[in-house]
């Protein structure tokens, strides 16, 4: 009798090939579904924090600007500090944005002060893409400005995305 529960115990003490396999087929499938649900987790702090960091940009570009009576001149290379703001600046300017791309600062003097322009650009290049979504520019726009990317103070200018700062 001792030697037929030996024997029925080891025939149970594993699992089989085929309940391995549903519990791997499972797990995959819950895999499946989160990874989108991360990203856009992802994606959406991103954003959070891109439309974080550009007004907090705007407002020490005004504050420049209320303290010189003058925005500074434009910054041609996109990472570094324009003249004059690096007190002002978190280092995160010099940094890749959230979403991809390396800010810079530019600033155009016309005789007509209707066609003067003041914008924070994101430069897309190589070394920096942006990173992020068309659709996921447009919530940036919605949230930001008038939900078009063409218009108003956040625009996509080719690969680019300007930020204008309203004076």
């Amino acid at each position: 009798m001792t030697h037929h529960i030996q024997d029925f115990s080891r025939q149970k003490a594993g699992f089989s090939l085929v309940e391995i396999a549903v519990v791997v087929a499972v797990i995959g499938i819950l895999v499946a579904l989160a990874i989108p649900a991360y990203k856009r987790s992802q994606d959406s702090t991103r954003i959070a924090t891109i439309e974080n960091d550009l007004r907090i940009y705007e407002q020490n570009f005004e504050t420049f600007e209320l303290e010189n009576k003058f925005f500074p001149p434009s910054q041609p290379i996109p990472g570094q500090f324009p003249d004059g703001m690096a007190e002002l600046m978190p280092d995160t300017w010099k940094l890749p944005s959230p979403i991809g791309g390396t800010y810079r600062w530019v600033y155009t003097t016309e005789e007509k002060p209707s066609d003067r322009s003041a914008y924070i650009e994101i430069v897309n290049s190589p070394a920096n893409p942006i990173l992020i979504s068309a659709e996921r520019l447009r919530e940036i726009d919605d949230d930001m400005d008038d939900g078009n990317t063409s218009t108003g103070q956040f625009i996509l200018n080719g690969l680019n995305i300007r930020y204008y700062i309203r004076f």
